[in-house]
């Protein structure tokens, strides 16, 4: 994260003399926006493939995963809701936030495929032999 906040500041401090203030200070946000949404869709992938290589998804809370969906779709219902009366610009400025839980909505989906398919895979009477303890 500190190498994305060190990039925006860097472009925000190049422009500027181009850019106003309120600009300069909108496209800080706008890219602090983006990469904070890039990061945390890049955390989530270290858990999608810890999962799939040990073929578990022990020490999951699927209750966890199931709220956080429900938390992240209403979050970008109500971003999206606000489209045809927010004004032109709006999607512009929102387009980060509406990126961030929308994205986790698709990799929390693979987390609850997962969940589903290797749950089958743990119960089912031939992986039970070996099945670790």
């Amino acid at each position: 994260m500190s190498v994305i906040l060190l990039l925006a500041w860097l472009f925000v401090r190049k422009y500027s003399g181009v850019l106003s203030n309120a600009q300069s200070l909108e496209t800080f946000g706008l890219l602090m926006g983006w990469g904070s949404g890039i990061n945390y869709h890049l955390s989530r992938l270290p858990q999608l493939w810890h999962n799939h290589k040990r073929n578990s998804v022990e020490g999951l809370s699927l209750a966890m995963f199931t709220i956080i969906f429900a938390a992240n779709g209403s979050y970008a219902a109500s971003l999206i809701s606000m489209l045809p009366v927010a004004g032109p610009g709006f999607l512009h400025r929102s387009a980060s936030y509406i990126y961030g839980p929308v994205g986790s909505i698709f990799i929390d989906v693979f987390v609850l495929i997962q969940f589903i398919s290797l749950r089958k895979v743990r119960t089912s009477p031939s992986s039970s032999e070996s099945a670790l303890p």
